[in-house]
């Protein structure tokens, strides 16, 4: 059982971090959902006892499935709920009496437990399944809305989180420009302000295209380009004007309908963010591509983008490792001047992982 009085607590902390910290609600949510886990280590356990409860709890962490599965989670997933646990009972010691049983030399031992390092999974949606969803036949408003919504998730990279808010009057297809600025109303991580770019692929744009035109023709400039429906008709609804806290989870489940029905596995809306960075990082030829990629996903580096999205599946290694085992011709190699900025790059990427 829960005990209320840390409850108490770990809702106040998040007052604190939505008032004095200006975290934005997405980062809220998260960091109630990785509390959680703190709350269900400590039961009816006091928190300033913290330091008594046995397992510890990065060791309890790795049992721990609020979902009811039955898998571990996942390293990174660890990492998070560790640290949020780690910042909020910081947080305790300086803004309320009573926890001094809490140390900084005891903060110190909140660490995710050692694991052996397991293969990373290369989970992105492919171009090939992004033209099986643009090319399946639509019957309803709904389809159309889904099957628009998963094609710009990959041709932009955008958020869920962002596009869900996006108005009409920052989407510009014709510029192949989507403008992600908070001061437009658009939800973007850490309140950043970027204008995009969409890939040129015309069969894909043409679906959004479509789709683009109809939403148009019914609401204003300041409507979501993810128009809202009627619960009633189930056509577009041009008197809800504003976003719902939970928008993000009607596109979600949407998407895992239109995925069954077009006959592909499900891919979360974050799916089609790494597909759209996979397709493009396979293009990149040199680093001023490579720039233009990381940029138009918001990254703040290109390290960023290279350690999340930068991985070559099983297949691509061979490809790549085999093609240079061949007999290259001097005129093949290329420009040096482009190839040196890269091998920097790279180098520089090696560097930061060896920091960690």
């Amino acid at each position: 059982m829960i005990n209320r009085t840390n409850w108490k607590l770990v809702n106040k902390y998040l007052e604190y971090r939505r008032e004095v910290d200006q975290v934005s609600e997405s980062t809220l949510r998260l960091e109630e959902t990785w509390l959680r886990h703190l709350l269900e280590w400590a039961d009816d356990v006091l928190f300033r006892e913290a330091p008594k409860i046995r397992p510890t709890f990065p060791e309890y962490v790795l049992a721990a499935r609020i979902d009811g599965g039955g898998s571990q989670l996942s390293k990174i997933y660890m990492r998070k709920v560790v640290g949020a646990a780690k910042r909020f009972l910081r947080w305790l010691t300086v803004h309320r009496a009573g926890y001094k049983t809490i140390t900084p030399a005891w903060l110190d031992t909140l660490k995710p437990v050692k694991m052996a390092e397991q293969p990373r999974e290369h989970k992105a949606v492919t171009f090939e399944e992004v033209l099986r969803i643009a090319r399946a036949p639509v019957q309803t408003s709904r389809d159309r809305r889904i099957r628009a919504a998963a094609v710009l998730w990959f041709l932009s990279g955008i958020r869920i989180s962002a596009f869900v808010t996006l108005p009409l009057s920052a989407v510009e297809l014709g510029e192949l420009r989507i403008k992600q600025w908070p001061k437009m109303g658009v939800h973007t991580k850490f309140g950043k302000h970027a204008t995009t770019y969409l890939l040129d692929i015309p069969e894909l744009l043409e679906v959004v295209s479509s789709w683009d035109r109809e939403v148009r023709r019914i609401l204003p400039e300041d409507g979501l380009w993810f128009a809202p429906f009627s619960s009633d008709t189930g056509e577009i609804n041009p008197t809800i004007v504003e976003v719902g806290r939970h928008r993000h989870q009607r596109a979600r489940k949407d998407l895992m309908s239109w995925c069954q029905r077009v006959g592909i596995p499900y891919y979360s809306p974050h799916k089609f963010r790494h597909g759209h960075a996979v397709y493009a990082l396979k293009r990149a030829k040199d680093i001023q591509a490579l720039k233009a990629v990381s940029q138009n996903l918001m990254h703040s580096n290109i390290s960023i983008t290279d350690g999340v999205y930068g991985v070559l599946s099983d297949g691509d290694v061979r490809e790549q490792i085999v093609t240079l085992g061949q007999r290259v011709n001097a005129g093949e190699v290329g420009n040096l001047e482009e190839i040196i900025p890269i091998l920097e790059v790279l180098l520089a990427n090696l560097k930061e992982k060896k920091r960690y």
